[in-house]
């Protein structure tokens, strides 16, 4: 080999920035595309869980009643101090019917939750989630 003969240039093994910026892109449309059905996924299983909760209360709020013959008393950090502590949801108990009746309800309380219906439940089995 003489000095005139030039080595050519190897290139690097690497990643360009246009590839780098196209690889960035395309994650970009997935987690865009997969966030919100993920929010979404969290949401129902938010419900879904106070919706649990809520039938226990009112299971509790029966077995009161025949101990007690009336709602009379009941609370719901007493009966069911799960959904009492929900981070996600405030539940209110409502005796009605001279104690004979109640109605239950569960409203959306943190921001991950916004835009999510109210729950109810009363004695006689209605709930808003059917």
């Amino acid at each position: 080999m003489n000095a005139s003969q030039t080595i050519p240039m190897r290139r690097l093994a690497g990643f360009t920035l246009i590839e780098i910026l196209i690889a960035v892109v395309i994650v970009g449309i997935l987690a865009s595309i997969a966030y919100p059905s993920y929010v979404r996924h969290v949401q129902r299983s938010h419900e879904a869980e106070t919706q649990g909760q809520m039938l226990d209360l009112a299971s509790a709020l029966e077995a009161h009643r025949a101990k007690n013959f009336s709602y009379a008393g009941a609370t719901i950090s007493a009966l069911a101090p799960k959904l009492s502590t929900n981070d996600h949801y405030v539940a209110s108990l409502v005796l009605n019917n001279a104690n004979q009746g109640y109605e239950i309800t569960a409203t959306p309380s943190s921001s991950l939750m916004s835009g999510r219906p109210v729950l109810t439940l009363d004695s006689e089995g209605n709930a808003s989630w059917d």
